[in-house]
């Protein structure tokens, strides 16, 4: 064993070579063991940020040590060129589409923001580009992609049990069928029905592409139809197209058109028949670092719409505006702390606002330890705190506390409660237990959500 070693380095030092670098507009000096040349230029260009920064051969000369010289060159090289691997799921042109405008970028700390704004833009890329570069023939820089995307194909079933008013027992619940890319273009589709009570029922249905015909924009249309309280039937069509990521996300306009027309018992206590158009504006974004079990991370929604409407044969502008605003942060390695801002409201210009145009709220979406949909106000603010534990990678513990700022309902609706999610390669469950202010125990809501992997 000690022969061996001795032997080892021996021959080390034989074929060691000192080489003595020289760059010839800095006129700096280096002395290196021919072994290390290579990770020391490498290491050279990848502190540098600007990818128009290369080294070319000039000379050598010399024996022990070896002198070579390197000349430093700065020109203006962009990204000319990507090439996309693991390109099985989604079509070619799709992914061009997305990515296209990482194109003609001359800086490496860009190119790292680009790739930031579309990975927060689009859920399936979340975390999942991977590149290194690539000198083309042309003198240009090749971008090489390493992409896995990760798509989500999901049922899911919603049950609920709690008390009402009067003390009988409610029953309810709600069914999603959520798909992406079904036509490997990177879409997503959602239906979705909810049943409130025997009264009270929702149909919705949402499609989205993040381009078409290699258009630079997305698209997204949905239609949604509510029975409320026997007393009116809603009838909502929404229009969106989203604009390139950029560092708020992505910008979105569009139409929204909106019918509600009232049933014999709506007619019977007042409620008119009402039509309105309008335009739409926002902006949406997505930081978190997990679709399901995030623990640190921004996201905000946020959006705005202004029109006419009609009722009676009279018209009015109308406004309304969402804000969907939170963040996680991390205290430690098993601890984070959430905070979300919910404010929705609708305007009229004449202050006469429909009943079907109001707001609804309650329950596992916002404001939980309430029954669903429990209370109505031209307006509210909804703001709520989590403190979240990922007790294992799979597995997350978390307790709310949240509350209801509007005009209607004093004291402020406040719920608090606890809850866990488990993520496995099957299914996603929700569970949470929440009870309203001053609620004894018996009086606790319970939301049960699962979601079957397809």
């Amino acid at each position: 064993m000690h022969i061996f070693k001795i032997i080892f380095i021996g021959i080390s030092i034989v074929f060691s070579q000192v080489i003595e670098l020289k760059f010839s507009e800095q006129e700096k000096i280096e002395t290196l063991e021919a072994a290390s040349v290579e990770d020391y230029l490498d290491s050279l260009l990848k502190n540098d940020k600007s990818i128009n920064h290369s080294f070319t051969l000039n000379s050598i000369r010399g024996d022990k040590p070896i002198n070579i010289t390197y000349i430093e060159n700065h020109e203006l090289i962009n990204i000319d060129t990507i090439f996309i691997g693991n390109n099985e799921e989604v079509k070619r042109k799709t992914y061009e589409s997305l990515l296209n405008s990482i194109l003609n970028i001359s800086s490496e700390e860009d190119i790292y923001q680009k790739i930031e704004h579309i990975q927060s833009s689009y859920k399936f890329l979340q975390n999942s580009i991977h590149f290194k570069y690539g000198k083309t023939k042309g003198g240009g820089v090749a971008l090489l992609l390493d992409i896995i995307p990760e798509f989500e194909n999901n049922i899911s079933g919603l049950f609920g049990a709690n008390k009402s008013d009067n003390g009988n027992l409610i029953m309810n619940g709600e069914i999603e069928l959520y798909l992406e890319n079904i036509w490997s273009t990177a879409s997503n589709s959602l239906f979705h029905w909810k049943r409130l009570d025997e009264k009270s029922e929702i149909v919705s249905f949402l499609h989205y592409e993040p381009t078409l015909w290699n258009l630079p924009f997305g698209l997204q249309f949905s239609l949604d139809k509510e029975l409320r309280d026997k007393e009116y039937i809603l009838l909502e069509r929404d229009f969106r197209i989203f604009s390139r990521p950029n560092r708020f996300g992505k910008w979105f306009f569009g139409s929204n058109i909106l019918t509600i027309t009232p049933t014999n018992i709506g007619y019977s206590i007042g409620l008119l028949n009402h039509e309105s158009s309008s335009i739409l504006l926002g902006v949406i974004n997505d930081k978190r670092d997990h679709r399901w079990i995030p623990t640190n991370g921004s996201y905000w929604d946020i959006s705005a719409i202004f029109g006419k409407q009609i009722e009676d044969k009279i018209a009015n502008l109308r406004g309304e505006w969402s804000i969907n605003n939170g963040a996680f942060w991390k205290i430690n390695s098993f601890l984070s702390y959430h905070i979300n801002i919910y404010a929705i409201g609708v305007w009229v210009e004449n202050g006469n606002i429909h009943k079907g145009q109001k707001i609804r709220y309650g329950g596992v979406n916002h404001l939980r330890g309430y029954r669903d949909d429990q209370f109505i106000s031209s307006s509210v603010c909804i703001p709520s705190m989590e403190f979240v534990s990922n007790v294992r990678k799979d597995i997350q513990l978390f307790t709310f506390m949240e509350s209801a700022i509007q005009k209607e309902y004093l004291p402020y609706p406040l719920g608090f409660g606890i809850g866990i999610k488990q993520v496995s390669r099957n299914s996603i469950i929700n569970a949470t237990i929440g009870f309203g202010r001053r609620d004894p125990l018996s009086e606790a809501k319970i939301h049960i959500k699962f979601s079957s992997r397809l």
